[in-house]
């Protein structure tokens, strides 16, 4: 059985939604099949983080997303939802990055950092694991910005978060300060949603990551089946290829 010794969200967020499919991926590291939507939202980062790196203008990156959604999507198993998804989400993000250009790019200061790895080098740990995350962006004010392709939680599923949870407790372990604020940058609506931690948050954290241990010492991984198994990258794994769906399955 695989050792683990890094936490990141994507980890947390396994277990707490399917115990097997924790146990499929950080402890059989059984290899990902990607969704159309796992590889926009990448392609959409990608692009962003090339402008502030390149200072690219707005036509410009809709021509770098062009070149990233093409080259990302001609990859092996990736998983459409139909004939009409890869044009779609084509069409979608060009849109999506021109508008984010006029918005937040244009006449705004650059942050700090863009798409700032934390890994073991940084020594954070929670409890005995070595903390992984990415900051989308650190801005010049010190706000810890992410961004999100997906669907706009509500305040108060944001302020549960444990992904900026995490993102709060490594900035504080790294920088030996507060950020000034947690901005979830939703870009369907071109939204900023605000959100804060305190030492309370960190011990709920803990107490997630305890689990961890506690399920790989026990060796019981349960599945959790629901009308999300359908999206999930391990179905197969799990229920069989008489169960599978998408175009490439």
């Amino acid at each position: 059985m695989s050792k683990i010794q890094d936490v990141s969200y994507t980890m947390l967020h396994s277990l707490m939604h399917c115990e097997y499919m924790f146990y499929l991926r950080y402890v059989e590291r059984v290899s990902l099949v990607e969704s159309s939507a796992s590889i926009y939202g990448t392609a959409v980062h990608k692009t962003i983080k090339l402008a502030y790196d390149n200072d690219l203008s707005e036509s410009d990156m809709v021509s770098v997303f062009r070149k990233e959604w093409i080259q990302l999507a001609s990859g092996k198993d990736i998983v459409f939802l139909n004939e009409k998804d890869y044009l779609n989400k084509l069409l979608a993000g060009q849109k999506l990055v021109s508008e984010y250009h006029k918005k937040f790019i244009k006449g705004t200061p650059k942050p700090k950092k863009v798409e700032y790895f934390v890994g073991r080098k940084d020594g954070i740990k929670i409890g005995k694991y070595n903390v992984v995350a990415v900051f989308d962006q650190i801005t010049h004010d010190n706000m810890i910005v992410d961004l999100k392709t997906g669907v706009k939680p509500t305040q108060n599923q944001l302020d549960l978060d444990l992904q900026f949870t995490m993102y709060s407790y490594a900035y504080r372990q790294l920088y030996g300060e507060e950020e000034s604020g947690l901005v979830l940058r939703h870009l369907g609506t071109m939204k900023d949603l605000v959100t804060t931690r305190n030492d309370h948050d960190f011990e709920i954290l803990l107490n997630e990551v305890d689990k961890i241990e506690s399920k790989i010492n026990s060796n019981v991984f349960l599945r959790n089946l629901d009308r999300d198994c359908n999206r999930c990258y391990f179905l197969r794994h799990c229920l069989g290829k008489e169960k599978s769906v998408g175009s490439k399955w």
